[in-house]
């Protein structure tokens, strides 16, 4: 089932919480074929779908504590957003997970989280257009987490 991605100015593909939904079941549900672990299944679909919180975090920063769903969304799929700090958005935690689920014999809540972290980010990565550097953590700090300058489409 291929993902289909919304358009913004015609130019910038983005995966959206609708993607990360079907993209998580679809994984999670392969995971459980495999692994029949209900633990790996959860972990992996709750993670997939909630790296995703960091953006109420930038959206707070930006906006105080008042929150409206609907400038929320509008806020970042139109990309109104100033800073890009996202801070579980990282590929520095992906190999301290990786870390963590190796240290403990691949713990099944570990693996889950890991698989539904690392799915999220390389769909992110690959769908929005975003330099190779973008979903490092401590990349985006260095540039002080500047959205034009972390989050710029890839050159052509």
């Amino acid at each position: 089932m291929a993902l289909r991605m919304a358009e913004i100015n015609n130019q910038t593909l983005i995966m959206k919480l609708q993607h990360h939904i079907a993209a998580s079941i679809i994984i999670s549900g392969l995971l459980h074929a495999v692994f029949k672990s209900w633990t790996i299944t959860t972990a992996s679909f709750v993670s997939g779908i909630f790296i995703d919180l960091d953006h109420i975090i930038d959206y707070v920063i930006t906006h105080g504590r008042r929150f409206d769903a609907k400038h929320f969304f509008r806020y970042f799929n139109n990309s109104e957003c100033k800073k890009a700090i996202f801070i579980l958005h990282g590929w520095e935690w992906l190999f301290i997970l990786a870390a963590a689920a190796k240290l403990t014999g691949w713990n099944p809540l570990l693996t889950g989280v890991l698989i539904g972290f690392a799915q999220h980010l390389m769909l992110d990565q690959i769908f929005n257009k975003t330099s190779l550097l973008a979903y490092f953590f401590f990349w985006r700090w260095k540039h002080e987490f500047n959205h034009k300058v972390c989050m710029n489409e890839k050159q052509k």
